[in-house]
């Protein structure tokens, strides 16, 4: 069987399919979809956001292939900003000239006009802190609206720290940064702004509890992303407080934050082995996704098919293949359902689900249903690919290489080899302009073939695949050990066994049991040397 050895590959065909990101800015509830348009590219209206600047925004999500609950999502966190931004230049004292210029900019929805004038502010010298801080962060704003995150993070870095106490640039700044994985900096920056969101709240509990409870609960991503797990539940734990005190008096308003503090509670129950709890978290947000979605389904179908798929992983990993089937099987007739009226943003979700459901066949012995799954899956993943390759070529890889194996198991060795083969050159074209993201990729695809030639008595072959593997992962574990160190194990321990010299077998065994982390991998390692003299 290869599949073990491919394991953390198959995990990037979108096996999981969380809630809505959690570092998100705070959906103000301003935006709908319009109904009348409801085939085809969903346009949304947004209450108090000129037409002419609510045209940019239309123009600006139907480009990003959004689900319909994502685009509401994010056209209230581009009208929150998008207020803000107006305010700020409306109230501005000083500079009036071209601040009116550009707030005028701004609602003629002339974007990169007003980020023009608000750089002619930025850099105008002028004397006060708080002008220059207001000014940076007004830039970062429209930067924003732009979606142009990465070239708003020195505007709101500098904002941050002429200002510190200013909650809402801590806030604008913590999002960002989180946004973009940049946990170290991020940190500080979240502490501080719950620090000062706490002490907004005592005087002025309904406008600034919400943004209490949303720190914390980004503040438990952060932590549960880093691994400090009880600091992550504490924090989702009294996020979720609050969020429940909230929807007692406004349940259509925070509902939907309950349920993606609980899904966060369950991934991090599920990582720390607490089954029922995790369990029990899936289904609490899954029972307040589907009365969300019986009033408002156009919004919140996609998010009870996203809660139904991590509720399936979960029952998977806990061998209850049958409850898993099902509740991945209603997610796929939701996906397609939702495909019907929107192809581009939801079929992409079809795949992963039916990647996921072949991933169940295959455990259980129904080769035929999951090789029907995963070719219906590949024939999506290549459709997207012809008009966005750099997002879905990657997937087309892991769907070919999961052919692969399952064409392995079921010993058909030529169409494994063409469907590896196939899976190895995208990933090296892949790599060529990204190669920390996609080396990973090509050392498992190799390892892959390399197996399968051993088991096909073409050793020669199999030695030179697994050889470059070792080659790709060394180098990998030399920049981060803690990430590479199991792949590298894996693939020397594949290359002991296609070497015929014994003292080479030992050498790398020996290898694989220094560098190994995962205890059964290292078991294994250790069990081979056993027959090795000592060194």
């Amino acid at each position: 069987m290869l599949s073990s050895i491919f394991i953390s590959l198959v995990v990037m065909a979108a096996v999981q399919q969380p809630a809505a990101p959690t570092t998100v800015q705070k959906s103000s509830g301003w935006c709908s979809p319009n109904i009348a348009n409801v085939v085809g590219n969903v346009t949304v209206n947004c209450i108090g956001v000129d037409p002419r600047a609510l045209n940019r925004l239309n123009a600006q999500l139907s480009s990003k292939n959004l689900q319909l609950a994502d685009k509401i999502r994010e056209a209230d966190e581009w009208t929150t900003r998008y207020k803000e931004l107006e305010t700020q230049l409306s109230a501005a004292g000083d500079d009036s000239v071209l601040s009116r210029q550009a707030e005028e900019y701004l609602r003629q929805g002339e974007l990169e006009k007003a980020e023009a004038t608000l750089k002619q502010l930025v850099n105008s010298g002028k004397k006060t802190v708080d002008a220059v801080a207001a000014h940076n962060y007004q830039l970062a704003l429209v930067l924003e609206l732009q979606f142009r995150p990465v070239e708003a993070l020195p505007y709101l870095e500098e904002a941050y720290q002429l200002r510190p106490k200013e909650w809402k640039y801590g806030q604008e700044y913590a999002s960002v940064l989180l946004d973009q994985n940049d946990y170290t900096r991020a940190e500080p920056v979240l502490l501080a702004t719950l620090d000062n969101a706490r002490l907004l709240a005592k005087t002025n509990p309904a406008t600034y509890q919400p943004d209490v409870a949303r720190t914390l609960n980004n503040l438990g991503e952060l932590y549960r992303v880093t691994q400090r797990m009880k600091e992550a539940e504490a924090a989702y734990q009294e996020a979720l407080d609050i969020r429940r005190q909230l929807a007692k008096t406004n349940p259509a308003a925070y509902q939907p934050d309950v349920a993606g503090t609980l899904n966060n509670l369950a991934l991090l129950y599920a990582a720390t082995q607490r089954m029922k709890e995790a369990e029990a978290a899936y289904q609490e947000a899954l029972d307040i996704r589907r009365q969300l979605a019986r009033t408002n389904p156009a919004a919140y179908q996609s998010g009870v098919a996203q809660t139904l798929n991590n509720l399936a992983n979960f029952y998977s990993d806990t061998q209850r293949m049958e409850k898993a089937e099902a509740a991945y099987q209603e997610a796929l007739d939701i996906y397609r359902q939702l495909a019907k009226t929107n192809p581009a943003a939801y079929q992409p979700y079809v795949a992963g689900t039916l990647n996921n459901l072949a991933l169940l066949y295959a455990a259980t012995q129904r080769m035929e249903k999951a090789e029907a799954a995963y070719q219906e899956a590949l024939e999506i993943y290549r459709q997207l690919a012809k008009t966005n390759p750099a997002a879905y070529q990657p997937y087309v890889a892991v769907t070919l290489n999961n052919v692969g194996l399952l064409y392995s198991d079921t010993q058909r060795p030529k169409a494994a080899d063409t469907a590896f083969q196939g899976a190895l050159d995208i990933f090296r074209q892949l790599a060529k302009p990204n190669p920390a993201a996609y080396q990973p990729g090509v050392a498992q695809t190799l390892n892959n073939l390399a197996l399968l030639h051993m088991a096909t008595n073409n050793p020669q072959q199999a030695l030179k695949e697994v050889e470059e593997a070792i080659s790709i992962n060394r180098e990998r574990w030399k920049v981060n050990p803690t990430v590479a160190a199991d792949d590298l194990a894996n693939s020397l321990i594949i290359a002991s066994s296609a070497q015929q010299e014994s003292s080479a077998k030992c050498q790398l065994t020996r290898e694989a049991a220094r560098v190994a982390q995962d205890p059964q991998l290292r078991d294994r390692a250790n069990k081979l040397l056993s027959t090795c003299p000592p060194p």
